[in-house]
């Protein structure tokens, strides 16, 4: 039995109707899809509408589910490899992760 993606189990089920397809696509169409996502959240931000930037920050999420399952990844590895993620990458160390991508020190 597939553990639940907790909230984002539907949006993995949503998916489950393309599964197929979605092997198919080279990666490439998951970069674009991103950065579409992104344009979007961007947009909706611009015109002050947090309810619609929210919808792309989760659009965005499905994306990411959507690599996992183009990797191979089940809910199960998905639930352990996020655990894992967050205790052996992020748990005590945001300060310096936010640094590493810090856009104010481009400037």
């Amino acid at each position: 039995m597939d553990e639940d993606l907790g909230p984002f189990q539907p949006l993995w089920v949503a998916w489950d109707e393309a599964h197929q397809s979605l092997l198919n696509e080279p990666l490439l169409h998951f970069r674009r899809a991103s950065d579409a996502q992104f344009d979007e959240l961007e947009q909706h931000l611009a015109a002050e509408n947090r309810d619609a930037a929210v919808r792309e920050a989760v659009d965005m999420i499905s994306v990411a589910l959507n690599v996992m399952r183009w990797l191979g990844c089940d809910p199960n590895e998905i639930a352990t490899a996020a655990r894992e993620r967050a205790e052996q990458r992020i748990v005590g160390q945001t300060a310096e992760i936010l640094e590493k991508y810090s856009v104010s020190r481009e400037r």
